[in-house]
Order: structure tokens, then C-alpha cells, then sequence
């Protein structure tokens, strides 16, 4: 056996393992299909060469003639291919299919019975051999060459009309198939109408290319990664190596020993192959399961904001009527109308601040939440805050203080909105928690930062309540004891604040009962 057949072997062994791969995207769409039968005429076309170049004297004529009916299937099988990619579903009529396979069957007939295409084959010691072509041996040339550029055709014009990322997936499979086109022209139908044979088993080879191309379009729009495609390449080269190492054995024993390592390497090569196949599938249910959760997600942040803002507008128009109705605007209240109005102001109160913070935790999602920058003063902001949350401190006997800093704090590019957002919180937790207590609010300068704290005497926390502190709708086991107020938003959202300020928050306690302390830092520039 030649090094020529060894090749060809090798390529037969990769056309058929490249069959193989499609067999399961086979099943889904019928454009994969008839590659997948195309790529079979490939393999049977490159397996007659061998038997071509294999045979004697006496079969010369019958696989000559073989190895071109082969041939002939291929550009039919890929000029249905061009019509049907990337259809799932066939579009092609039984009319369109009955003319199209029309002239390969006549010309199949005119082969294999008469002398018109190819009258003999003859024998040369050493060399190639001769094929002897007949008077209708060009419109062989003919229908090879036609229907492969029609197929070229019509990927070029669905390659002018497509989108990526299929305009990429067509320019591989028209690149492939140009390159085997020029070569398998070349070697198998042009030079050997002029006598010469040396190369006619290069143009098999060839196909590997188009193969190849058209493949790894097609693996790329299943969404399956290409690292499955040249796992699966790599292991069908290594076998077809191994399985020309086991047929050239000259003893019993090299037979044995080399069919067993071909037998173990299949078996290794498939356990291998279904291992990132498992890999890669469970890989893309993972993604598909991703972004349904963000769809959900998308979803649950629409109907929060849409249902905030609906609510938004009556319990805005309650407060109003409310503080009209305690201001008298409606006739004088005696102390028993006042106190349940007030009640219901309080708790309209919490509604619009829960309406607000579901509003800011769809607008942070969504990345939609607005800055206003300014040059601001953390001092005013801080006294404002305890200054409004100082009757809320004296109503539960708790001592709340500001430790003015030595030095003036510097001036920093806020939000003042959103940092008094997240002090109000802090402070408001702080009380919340602090039944009978000392609350005090610091800030300093530690350049490049700005650092506030707010230290409290109050319930503390456990490691693992300060590790969720900062989640969405997580409250700690105090907060459900000391008040039945509140979401578990603020402090998610005071998070998020800072962040967009390049800033951070932080709490630290020594457990239960021993007080909290949380840290607000904020870039100086």
C-alpha cells in the first residue's frame, strides 16, 4: 500500500466521522441532512478512489467507473444543499427535486453500460493509471462544473441578503467550497482530460475542506462550541493514524498488539467525545435557564415600577388631604379625631417610602436611576439628617448626637439626594434598634476618602445577619423582633448608592447585644 492510499484513508476516515457528528443535527433540520448525505457521497467517492487505486487489471474499468458515479452525486447532493440552508424544513419541491436529479441519472446511465463517458482503463507499471474518456465525457465536465456554480449562486445571493451571524456562516461554507471546487476541478476533471493522472487522488484529499468549513458553520449556528468539533476531528485523526499503523503490521503479534491499541483508543475517543458533548450540552441549558431568570427578572422589575408609580399618585393625593384635614383646612379636630388621622398618616408614610425604594430597586436594575452631581457638604447633610430623625429618637428615649469633626470636611461631588437617602437609613436603623440607648454619628477625613460612621448601643448583630446584610429583602433576626416595619430595601439600595458614588458600606459588631456600628466611605476626588 502506497502513501497515497494511507491518505486516502485518512480522509475517508475523517469524512466519515465528520458524518457521524451531524447524525444528531441531522434529526432537527432538513438543510443539515442533506449535508450530512453530502458529506456521505464525499466519503463514498474518496473510498471508490481506493478501490480504484487499489485494484488490478481485471476490476480497473468496473471502479474507474465507480469512482466516477461517486463523483457525480456530490455536486447534487450540495445544489439541494444551496437551496435549503438554513431551513429546518424542507422548501424544495418533488418537481425541483425530479428535474434537478434529471441529468446526473442519465449521465449515470451513460457510464456504467456504454463506452460514452469512460471507454477503458488501462494499466501503467508504477504510475498512475490511464482512463480512456469517451465523446460524452465533456458534458460529464459540464454538469460537474454547472452544478457546482449554480449551488455557489445561490449561496452567494442568500450571502448578499443574510444578517450575522449568518453572512459568516455562509462565507464558510462558500470559502470551503471554492478551495475544494479549484482543487478537485484541477486534479480529477481537468488535468486528466489532458493524460495526466499523477494527482487525480489529491482532489479526494481536498474535499476535506469544504467538509471541514461547511461543518464548523454549521456546529457554529447549533450553538455548539467549536471545542466539540475539534475534539471529535482530533480523535478521528489520531484513529485513522493508528488504523493505517495497524494495516501496514507485517506479524501476527504486530496485529494483535496494534488492533488492541486501535480498539482501546476508539473506546477512550468516545468516552472522550461524549464528555464534552455532556459538557457542552449541560453548559447550553445552563445558559438557556440564565436567560429565562433574566427574562423573569425583566419582568418582575416592569411590574414593580409599573405598580409603584400606580401607586404612587393616590398615596400622594392621601397625604395631601390627610395634612389638610390635621391643619384644620376642614374644621377644627378634637384629640380623639386626631389621633387615628395621625395613625393613618404615619402609615402612609411607610407606603410611599416602600413605594420609593421599590422604585429605586427597579430603576438600579434596570440601570436606570438618574445622578444629579454637585460639589457638596457631608457636615450639612449629616446635621439635617439628625436633626429630622431627632423627635423619632426622643420618642423611644434614645440619645442621638453628632460629633462634629475638628477640622471642616472638604467639599465632595455628590448626590446629595441619594447620600441623604442613605444616611436617613442608617440613622433611621439605628434608632429602629436602639430602644433606651446612645446613638453618635462621626466623620472624618482620611485622605483620599471621607469616612462616617454611626455607632449604636443597640441590639448588634450576629456574623451571619451581617453577611445578608446588605441583600435585597433581608432582614436581620432584630429587625423582625423590634418592628414589623420596612422591606429589608434600604440598605440594598444605600449599597447601590454608594457604589455609583465609587464608595462603600460596611457594618461591624461584637454579636448580640453589643451594639452596631456601620461605615459609609466616600472618595474625596
Amino acid at each position: 500500500m502506497d502513501i497515497q492510499n494511507f491518505v486516502l484513508i485518512a480522509a475517508l476516515f475523517a469524512n466519515t466521522f465528520l458524518v457521524l457528528l451531524l447524525l444528531e443535527q441531522a434529526k432537527k433540520s432538513v438543510s443539515i441532512a442533506v449535508f450530512t448525505i453530502s458529506v456521505g457521497t464525499v466519503a463514498a467517492w474518496t473510498f471508490a478512489m481506493f478501490l480504484y487505486r487499489s485494484g488490478g487489471a481485471e476490476q480497473a474499468l468496473l471502479f474507474g467507473r465507480l469512482l466516477y458515479v461517486s463523483a457525480m452525486l456530490i455536486p447534487l447532493t450540495f445544489l439541494y444543499f444551496s437551496f435549503l440552508f438554513p431551513a429546518v424544513k424542507s422548501t424544495l419541491t418533488k418537481q425541483k427535486i425530479i428535474l434537478l436529479t434529471i441529468i446526473p441519472t442519465l449521465l449515470g446511465i451513460l457510464l456504467f453500460p456504454t463506452n460514452h463517458i469512460i471507454s477503458g482503463v488501462f494499466l501503467r507499471p508504477g504510475m498512475e493509471k490511464v482512463i480512456v474518456f469517451g465523446s460524452l465525457y465533456f458534458f460529464y465536465v459540464t454538469y460537474i462544473s454547472g452544478y457546482f456554480i449554480w449551488a455557489l449562486f445561490n449561496l452567494w445571493q442568500k450571502y448578499w441578503a443574510a444578517k450575522e451571524p449568518l453572512k459568516t456562516q455562509i462565507s464558510y461554507i462558500i470559502t470551503g467550497t471554492l478551495i475544494s471546487i479549484v482543487f478537485g476541478s484541477t486534479f480529477n476533471l481537468f488535468l486528466p482530460s489532458i493524460g495526466d493522472f499523477r494527482f487525480n487522488w489529491l482532489g479526494n484529499v481536498m474535499t476535506l475542506f469544504m467538509v471541514s468549513f461547511i461543518t464548523y458553520a454549521i456546529v457554529k449556528k447549533q450553538l455548539f462550541e467549536i471545542r466539540i468539533f475539534l475534539t471529535q476531528l482530533l480523535v478521528g485523526v489520531v484513529a485513522a493514524l493508528l488504523l493505517i499503523n495497524f494495516l501496514t503490521s507485517q506479524t501476527p503479534f504486530e496485529y494483535f498488539w496494534k488492533g488492541v491499541l486501535f480498539a482501546t483508543f476508539l473506546v477512550a475517543g468516545y468516552l472522550l467525545i461524549k464528555s464534552v458533548f455532556n459538557e457542552i450540552k449541560q453548559k447550553e441549558q445552563l445558559q438557556e435557564a440564565y436567560k429565562k431568570l433574566e427574562e423573569l427578572d425583566r419582568t418582575k422589575s416592569e411590574f414593580v415600577s409599573i405598580a409603584s408609580h400606580q401607586l404612587r399618585t393616590p398615596l400622594s393625593a392621601m397625604k395631601g388631604y390627610i395634612s389638610m384635614i390635621l391643619e384644620g383646612s376642614y374644621g377644627k379636630l378634637d384629640t380623639k379625631q386626631k389621633k387615628p388621622l395621625e395613625s393613618i398618616s404615619e402609615s402612609n408614610e411607610r407606603l410611599i417610602r416602600l413605594v420609593n425604594d421599590l422604585l429605586n430597586v427597579s430603576r438600579i436594575e434596570s440601570g436606570k436611576i438618574e445622578m444629579k452631581w454637585e460639589q457638596g457638604s457631608m457636615e450639612e447633610i449629616i446635621k439635617s439628617v439628625v436633626e429630622e430623625l431627632a423627635i423619632k429618637a426622643r420618642e423611644k428615649n434614645t440619645k442621638l448626637v453628632f460629633e462634629e469633626p475638628e477640622s471642616s470636611l472638604p467639599l465632595i461631588r455628590i448626590d446629595k439626594e441619594k447620600i441623604r437617602n442613605v444616611l436617613l437609613n442608617i440613622v433611621d436603623n439605628a434608632i429602629r434598634y436602639t430602644p433606651q440607648g446612645n446613638i453618635v454619628v462621626n466623620a472624618k477625613t482620611q485622605m483620599p476618602n471621607l469616612l462616617i460612621s454611626v455607632q449604636d448601643t443597640g441590639e448588634g448583630m450576629t456574623q451571619e445577619e451581617i453577611g445578608k446584610l446588605f441583600q435585597t429583602f433581608s432582614r436581620g433576626g432584630a429587625g423582625m423582633r423590634f418592628s414589623t416595619e420596612g422591606a429589608g430595601l434600604g440598605l440594598y439600595i444605600a449599597k447601590k448608592f454608594l457604589e455609583m458614588h465609587k464608595g462603600r458600606i460596611w457594618a461591624e459588631s461584637q454579636g448580640k447585644g453589643q451594639g452596631s456600628t456601620f461605615f459609609v466611605e466616600l472618595p474625596v476626588q
